[in-house]
């Protein structure tokens, strides 16, 4: 009898696994837009159909390209417990940023009313805007970039999503940006 009910409870599991890890895998693709397979994913990602998508599989990164190298990257960490908050997270995420970057301007910190595609999480989702200025080594010109970043906490993991453009460009990708963000499935 424990036989059969450790069985049966063994099966339920099994089966609320495979129903909750691939909810997304049949979700519909948006007009205008394709899907970022990743092996790794467990997540809906869509960009646009003209954009080249950018897989490292062997960091579970999904990255994808616009034409003139403005690009998106999505990561997902496992939460260790380091931090007390997502904010916490994120300040030591920025310091390490103005310690690589030797000019990096004040973020503009946006926290009300944030979203992250469906996710709906116990912390508020964090977006920061701010340019770094970086080096090209093979022309030796100062490059300006603005970046966007999405901190969001879902199912014991943080998210990050990144859109980066040379300053000049960043806004003219900002609607496909937000479209991307928009249909993001967790």
């Amino acid at each position: 009898m424990i036989k059969k009910i450790t069985a049966l409870f063994l099966a339920c599991v099994t089966l609320m696994f495979l129903i909750t890890s691939c909810g997304n895998d049949d979700a519909e693709v948006p007009a205008g837009m394709k899907r970022v397979e990743n092996d790794k994913n467990t997540y809906a990602l869509f960009v646009p159909e003209d954009w080249t998508i950018d897989i490292t599989d062997a960091e579970g990164i999904s990255k994808a390209y616009a034409q003139d190298n403005s690009n998106i990257s999505l990561i997902i960490m496992d939460w260790d417990g380091s931090y007390n908050s997502l904010q916490e997270y994120c300040d030591s995420y920025y310091s390490t940023v103005t310690s690589t970057f030797k000019e990096v301007s004040e973020r503009e910190m946006f926290s009300e009313n944030q979203y992250f595609g469906n996710i709906t999480a116990p912390e508020p989702v964090l977006k920061y805007v701010y340019t770094i200025v970086s080096d090209n080594p093979k022309t030796e010109v100062k490059e300006t970039y603005k970046l966007m970043q999405i901190f969001a906490y879902h199912n014991g993991s943080i998210y990050i999503f990144t859109y980066t453009a040379q300053d000049s460009v960043y806004d003219s990708h900002i609607e496909e940006v937000y479209d991307i963000i928009d249909n993001f499935l967790a």
